[in-house]
């Protein structure tokens, strides 16, 4: 209460021509600043809390054997098999769809409510090959649903490779995902193994209480173009134990209440926000992780036109080895302009993108090729970064540019082998040396 007296008694045009009499409304004015300040620490103090733990779905006991309804190691197409499986477990109120150990070639098909898709170990679901593929469809789908889950420890292989050759000839080719989930709730995709994806490995999408625990993704062709590990759009999700290895981003993500924890990131270009960034995203927590080879480590991206605010992020004990761009938060994907004295100011709109309350704990990365890049817009710079005993080893620094109120505390360093450790351009930045652009 006593802040909120000390601002409004700094802003006369409250009480305009009459600074020396009191305002009659200064009571209210007063009470609703002070709300306005304890919700503001409420949500400080949140942003840093790991969420709280998402409600897992309810599965039926019942199993139903997809060999019982016809499939078998030897048909060229078990879709309809599989299908008759899952419509047989859904008419009896739900239950698991066991996938046994063997090789089963499938075309798309559909889980519904209180069903558990399970491969048991030796099992692998296989996509039709591209040239026998329908139309663009995803192989495995969820929509509108409640209680869905994927388990087990067999595997999902999307026979990609053809897709991308394909690709690579035609990027306006449109290539389907393995698993697609949407607006759906307590979902859960947990143990299996996922390779090979002609696009997309997982979407998740509009979904409320979600949990990816345990999987593996394995694809790492150089060729593998846009094989993003999970995308998700979710309110409580929880990642936790998961091997990425993708043609693109190991994760990206929006929505609000997500927590990754304990995840093992490989090949592929990072823990990633955006670059659609429109409806906002909040209250992230990456916890624990390991980064090993990825392109990038923590990556925010986003573009005029495609933005929103991202705020209340916070990355704890996470180690980088061998990732070129340990930080990269930028408002110009996907490349920035180099030069920051070339850029010109647009209008601020509901589309730009905005950054602020971020921040970056117990960060140790070695052998990074740059220290970092902060490069937010002139219009609207990245604001509220904190880098909490945070040490980058680098080849060169970090670029910090069009940012307000970034602060290195705790012993953070960049250390370098040429160059500056931090170059700054219009730009506020406290608790390490810098050195200004050019």
């Amino acid at each position: 209460m006593a802040l909120a007296t000390e601002l409004l008694a700094a802003l006369p045009c409250l009480n305009p021509g009459k600074t020396n009499q009191p305002n009659p409304h200064m009571k209210k004015i007063v009470s609703v600043c002070a709300t306005v300040l304890m919700v503001s620490a409420t949500l400080h103090a949140q942003y840093w809390t790991t969420p709280a733990p998402v409600t897992l779905p309810g599965i039926p006991s019942h199993t139903f054997n997809i060999t019982s309804y016809g499939a078998s190691t030897g048909s060229g197409n078990n879709a309809t098999a599989i299908q008759n499986t899952v419509n047989a477990a859904a008419a009896a109120g739900g239950g698991t769809v066991q996938v046994p150990s063997g090789t089963f070639l499938s075309g798309p098909f559909h889980l519904t409510n209180k069903i558990n898709l399970n491969l048991a170990s030796g099992a692998t679901l296989k996509m039709l090959p591209y040239g026998q593929w329908p139309g663009t469809t995803v192989f495995i789908t969820a929509q509108k649903c409640s209680d869905v889950e994927i388990s087990g420890s067999g595997t999902i292989d999307g026979q990609g490779a053809a897709w991308w050759a394909a690709f690579a000839n035609n990027p306006s080719l449109a290539r389907p995902q393995e698993v697609s989930i949407g607006s759906s709730t307590r979902v859960e995709i947990t143990g299996i193994h996922l390779q090979n994806s002609p696009e997309e490995h997982i979407w998740v999408k509009y979904d409320t209480n979600v949990t990816v625990s345990g999987i593996t993704i394995n694809t790492t062709a150089s060729n593998a173009k846009n094989t993003d590990g999970v995308d998700i759009t979710a309110q409580h999700a929880y990642f936790v134990n998961d091997t990425l290895n993708c043609g693109d981003d190991n994760i990206a993500m929006s929505g609000k209440y997500i927590d990754i924890e304990n995840c093992a990131f490989g090949v592929g270009h990072g823990c990633s926000i955006g670059s659609i960034t429109q409806n906002g995203v909040s209250f992230v927590t990456v916890h624990g992780c390991t980064f090993n080879g990825t392109t990038s480590g923590i990556r925010l991206k986003s573009e005029r036109g495609r933005g929103g605010t991202v705020q209340y992020l916070a990355y704890n004990n996470n180690t980088m080895t061998s990732v070129p761009n340990p930080v990269w938060i930028s408002s110009w994907y996907p490349s920035d302009p180099g030069n920051p004295t070339s850029v010109t100011v647009s209008n601020v709109t509901s589309t730009t993108p905005i950054w602020k309350h971020i921040k970056i704990q117990n960060l140790t990365a070695t052998g990074s090729s740059n220290g970092g890049t902060i490069y937010g817009l002139p219009e609207e710079h990245v604001s509220d970064v904190t880098f909490d005993n945070v040490h980058i080893s680098a080849t060169t620094g970090m670029k910090i540019y069009y940012a307000n109120s970034i602060i290195f505390t705790n012993g953070s360093n960049i250390s370098v082998s040429s160059g500056y450790p931090v170059t700054i351009y219009n730009a506020s930045v406290s608790g390490i040396g810098t050195h200004n652009y050019p």
